[in-house]
């Protein structure tokens, strides 16, 4: 049988616009959704504002953050696979990150971790920054594994490394930092209110700008590496 080939071109700084564009129109809608909330009195808004709200579960902005996510894991499998196969002995480590973001794409998605809120709140009786208990368990997790990385990110080119710690920065000041300020404030201020929503607002913004970050590092680190990608098809 005749076999047929073919190839995919992809402009890696298309799909880097595209991702920025979207996380942009999803910022527009946001705000303007919590204008027509809090400033208007308008919560429903034929349900816009609920499929647009940063802090809310399953919709628009939930999904684009977990898609953000799975992509960074794909193309962490991709180098993974690749630095396989040059023999970098480092290459288990993408490999790992791979599916800690693939755990991070289905999180954000279900939701799984804020199940540890009430038990660790209630067990431990925590309130203020830890309000939101799922935080002490975050926190554990980025420390161990920013010591099971540490060597790892020294070996890497200087610019990736770089890219990598400010995308780290940023995500972990939205996911945890802005996190335990949200708790914090409702702990005192119970019921979702405008200052609650700006709170969170910053902290899926944060989160979204410090994934996309990463996969700007990660896309270019391919290209940089000049990785060929080719598909086959067999019968």
């Amino acid at each position: 049988m005749e076999k047929k080939s073919f190839s995919i071109l992809i402009s890696f700084k298309k799909v880097f616009k595209i991702i920025i564009c979207m996380f942009l129109i999803l910022l527009f809608f946001n705000i303007i959704t919590g204008y027509f909330k809090f400033i208007l009195g308008h919560p429903y808004v034929y349900g816009m504002v609920r499929l647009f709200d940063f802090d809310s579960e399953s919709n628009i902005p939930t999904y684009f953050s977990s898609f953000i996510l799975l992509f960074s894991a794909v193309l962490l499998q991709i180098i993974a696979l690749f630095e396989k196969n040059k023999g970098n002995i480092f290459s288990y480590k993408w490999s790992f990150l791979s599916l800690v973001f693939l755990f991070l794409s289905i999180d954000e998605a279900s939701s799984t971790h804020e199940l540890f809120i009430l038990p660790l709140r209630e067990k431990f009786n925590l309130s203020g920054i830890f309000y939101y208990s799922w935080i002490i368990l975050g926190i554990i997790f980025v420390l161990l594994l920013l010591i099971f990385y540490y060597r790892f990110l020294f070996e890497l080119p200087k610019e990736t490394r770089n890219k990598f710690v400010i995308a780290g920065i940023v995500y972990l000041t939205g996911a945890i930092a802005f996190e335990m300020i949200g708790g914090y404030y409702i702990d005192l201020n119970p019921g979702k209110t405008l200052i609650y929503a700006l709170i969170t607002s910053f902290e899926e913004s944060l989160e979204m700008l410090g994934v996309i970050i990463f996969i700007n590092s990660l896309l270019h680190y391919i290209e940089k590496k000049k990785f060929e990608i080719s598909l086959s098809f067999r019968r």
